[in-house]
């Protein structure tokens, strides 16, 4: 398939070049320059325009960052895309999907990236020339390729059950499972892993800390805590009578926190 990538920071580039891997052709689009320029020197192919790569492309990848502004998530830089996307569809014939890479609220892709494309490309609302996934990443800087090539599930969230087959096509040779969704779902998917990956986080560096005041082995505690702890493990289950809570969840945490209190009061606050 023809795949366009745009915007080739960690995320495009090991989009592209793992799709290229797969036996896809891929063309590369960045508005920075050197990025470009790098790309070609590795012997990627470059497009000259968000334009250009659209209109070589059956499928255009869009993975343009979605940084934090004043506490408050900037989507300028996809939405000035979405538009030149939609711009290079206008006098386009034959089916295009346009799939978002970037991390977004819920209801965004529904609710902005789509009639941007439309409004620009001058679809009406119920054409079906237009198929609109989102497609959230789960790559980690440093291994982003491997990552890749290698994830444990692949989120398609779609705007119809036609934009979610032609994205899993895409994805078929990867022999990962695949969790076909709503958009919101997809994007919610996103969000609430990177909020748990942030929450273990900061849990495993207070554990940290109060192994190191106890006489713990912190490194020991960190490798069996995943293999016994629910919620850490595979089997945490979404049955319509599961209490997240559980009976033991509240009282466990009111005890150690006064036990630690007691044991060491300037770690924890009171």
């Amino acid at each position: 398939m023809r795949i366009a990538i745009i915007a080739a920071g960690i995320v495009g580039k090991a989009t592209g070049v793992g799709l290229e891997k797969k036996g896809n052709d891929v063309v590369f689009y960045d508005i920075d320059t050197m990025k470009l320029a790098q790309l070609a020197h590795e012997g990627r192919e470059i497009a000259s325009s968000v334009g250009d790569a659209v209109e070589q492309s059956d499928v255009s990848m869009i993975c343009a960052p979605t940084p934090t502004v004043n506490g408050t998530i900037d989507l300028r830089p996809l939405l000035l895309i979405c538009a030149e996307v939609g711009r290079a569809l206008r006098d386009r014939k034959s089916y295009h999907l346009a799939v978002v890479r970037s991390t977004v609220p819920p209801g965004t892709t529904r609710g902005l990236v789509i009639p941007r494309i439309k409004e620009s490309a001058e679809l009406p609302s119920d054409s079906d020339k237009l198929g609109v996934c989102h497609n959230p990443e789960f790559l980690r800087e440093k291994f982003a390729l491997d990552d890749f090539l290698e994830p444990r599930a692949i989120v398609i969230g779609e705007s119809d059950a036609k934009a979610g087959t032609v994205l899993g096509s895409v994805y078929s040779s990867l022999k990962s499972p695949i969790i076909r969704c709503s958009l919101e779902t997809s994007e919610m998917i996103k969000y609430s892993a990177n909020l748990f990956n942030t929450t273990k986080i900061s849990f495993f560096n207070e554990i940290h800390n109060a192994c190191k005041v106890l006489g713990a082995e912190p490194e020991t505690v960190s490798r069996a805590m995943p293999l016994l702890a629910l919620g850490l493990r595979d089997d945490l289950k979404s049955q319509p009578d599961y209490d997240p809570k559980g009976a033991r969840g509240p009282r466990a945490h009111s005890q150690w926190l006064r036990f630690f209190r007691s044991y060491h009061s300037g770690l924890l606050g009171r």
